[in-house]
């Protein structure tokens, strides 16, 4: 008797149950993801506060932080992938190894990662911008933050864990609890409440630092609770096959984050050289106000991740592709919709952020409005992507990403702010328009089907 027949699965896995298993995994995530933002706006709220200006600091020191977060991917992406194939094919003998390992491999890289972060903030930061005032805050804010994503990569490893299994819930309520923690220190460390040290900018980055250590904690202890993962510990014996599988499948998915992450930084600097703080400042909103969707997006790219991962450890095909083309149109309504809102909601949205510079306004405006227009055209790209994630075929979003963000956007902003001269207007419009061409890479090499036939194979240690 298999262990699948043994222990009850968190999922329905079949056609009746498939919209139930994409609420119960996706909600969660939707959930979490919003108080996420939230708590992003929260901080953005709290620094306008000291001045529309001073919002350029995080966005600045962000744009580069975006780039080394982004590689957490690489082993998140693979571990999801790993969990909920063999939860589906009943092997879960070998998920606490791939827990395990998972694990240690988020911290090796963090460590890397974000001591590289902390030595070389500052030159990374001049790449960008020569203000000596946006520089004074940035290097602190970028130093304390690059030093926190040790527990930030811990998080996303166990996390991705759970996620594997169905078991989205749990990561969403830890998020609640830190979240709201990091809201309510965000004003101590900024302001000097209560007797906190005032520490302006750099308060938003220690109540945040603070925040996400609490999280790990609360994470393993709650993951030894999960009889599903059966970790009992964090030692297992190396396992070079466990660690390929998890690299192999996130590094492309790690590239594509970060090919978007490292245009995304590119942008930021055509922005700053090319249009000032106020531009920079707008940009750094607009991304905060349009990343809104993905409270809806996020949801359903992880619930397709970890359904179709389940769905091909059965070994039904047929039943992997319904899931797919359901997620799809989902995925479709949802960014229709919500782009349609950003057109219409642009100014009232963006003047709760930027309302007291005008220009930083006018640009923030047009930003959303014009993203908004790339993401009803765009339709369900996360979406898709989610579904080769779980059947751990990533080199397609590797691809698409790397034409949609470097043979698309990088040209034409470039193009348009270096040489032509064209307003900042022309950045969002090649930044909408890579949302277009992305997705549909991505949908045409869906319909392919290669992405049915991937095997996930673990050797022995």
């Amino acid at each position: 008797m298999s262990e699948a027949t043994e222990q009850q699965r968190l999922l329905g896995l079949n056609p009746a149950s498939l919209y139930k298993d994409i609420w119960k995994l996706s909600w969660p995530v939707m959930l979490g993801t919003g108080l996420h933002m939230g708590f992003n706006l929260a901080d953005v709220a709290w620094i306008s506060r000291l001045g529309a200006l001073q919002v350029a600091i995080p966005a600045l020191a962000g744009s580069v932080l975006w780039l080394f977060m982004s590689l957490s991917e690489a082993i998140s992406i693979g571990t999801v992938a790993m969990i909920s194939r063999f939860e589906g094919a009943g092997k879960r003998g070998l998920m606490s190894h791939v827990v395990i390992h998972s694990f240690w491999l988020s911290l090796a890289m963090a460590a890397v990662v974000g001591g590289l972060g902390v030595i070389f903030a500052e030159p990374l930061l001049l790449l960008f911008t020569d203000d000596l005032v946006t520089l004074a805050g940035a290097v602190p804010y970028m130093q304390i933050t690059a030093a926190g994503l040790v527990f930030t990569f811990a998080t996303v490893s166990i996390s991705a864990s759970l996620n594997g299994i169905g078991d989205t819930k749990t990561p969403m309520l830890v998020m609640m609890g830190t979240n709201a923690l990091n809201i309510i220190l965000d004003p101590l460390f900024i302001f000097g409440w209560l007797g906190f040290p005032a520490l302006g900018v750099q308060g938003a980055a220690w109540a945040t630092f603070i925040s996400n250590a609490i999280s790990v904690v609360i994470l393993l202890f709650l993951l030894f609770r999960r009889r599903e993962l059966n970790v009992r510990s964090l030692l297992a014996p190396f396992n070079f096959s466990i660690v390929n599988n998890i690299l192999g499948i996130g590094i492309p998915a790690c590239l594509q984050s970060a090919a978007r992450s490292a245009t995304g930084t590119v942008m930021f600097w055509l922005v700053m050289n090319g249009y000032g703080p106020a531009a920079g400042a707008a940009f750094g909103a607009g991304q905060r106000i349009v990343g809104l969707i993905f409270v809806f997006l996020s949801g359903l790219s992880v619930a397709a991740t970890t359904l179709i991962g389940q769905i091909l450890g059965l070994g039904d095909k047929s039943l992997a592709m319904l899931a797919s083309r359901r997620l799809i149109i989902l995925g479709i309504w949802v960014q229709v919709a919500i782009g349609f809102a950003y057109i219409v909601l642009a100014s009232p949205v963006t003047r709760l952020l930027l309302a007291d510079d005008p220009q930083a306004l006018a640009s923030g405006i047009s930003y959303v409005r014009i993203i908004g227009i790339g993401l009803m055209l765009g339709a369900s790209t996360g979406v898709v992507g989610g579904v080769f994630k779980g059947a751990g075929y990533t080199m397609p979003t590797f691809v698409a990403g790397t034409v949609a963000n470097w043979l698309i956007k990088i040209p034409i902003a470039m193009a348009g702010s270096l040489w032509l001269n064209w307003p900042v207007e022309a950045i969002w419009w090649a930044i909408s328009l890579s949302v277009v061409v992305e997705w549909w890479l991505l949908f045409v090499w869906l319909r392919r089907g290669s992405w049915l036939e991937r095997e996930i194979v673990v050797q022995s240690a």
